[in-house]
């Protein structure tokens, strides 16, 4: 559950990123694009404090790995 909140979250913040140069570039407020980083940074939080080990920089390659099933079983 823990891979699945840290993707999201991951995802959420980098839309939110596009969503802001693009409001910005219309000259609107980026309302929309900082809500969409909260809840980002809210679920990535959510992930840390479910999963039972520290979050590394490498936990997020890892997860992709374990959600997308291109994980290797162990031997």
């Amino acid at each position: 559950m823990s891979d699945y909140l840290l993707l999201a979250g991951v995802a959420l913040c980098l839309i939110s990123v596009v969503a802001a140069v693009v409001q910005l570039l219309q000259t609107q407020a980026p309302r929309g694009a900082v809500i969409t980083l909260i809840l980002g940074i809210v679920l990535i939080f959510a992930g840390a404090f479910t999963s039972p080990e520290p979050f590394q920089p490498q936990t997020i390659l890892g997860a992709w790995d374990r959600v997308s099933g291109a994980a290797q079983p162990q031997q």
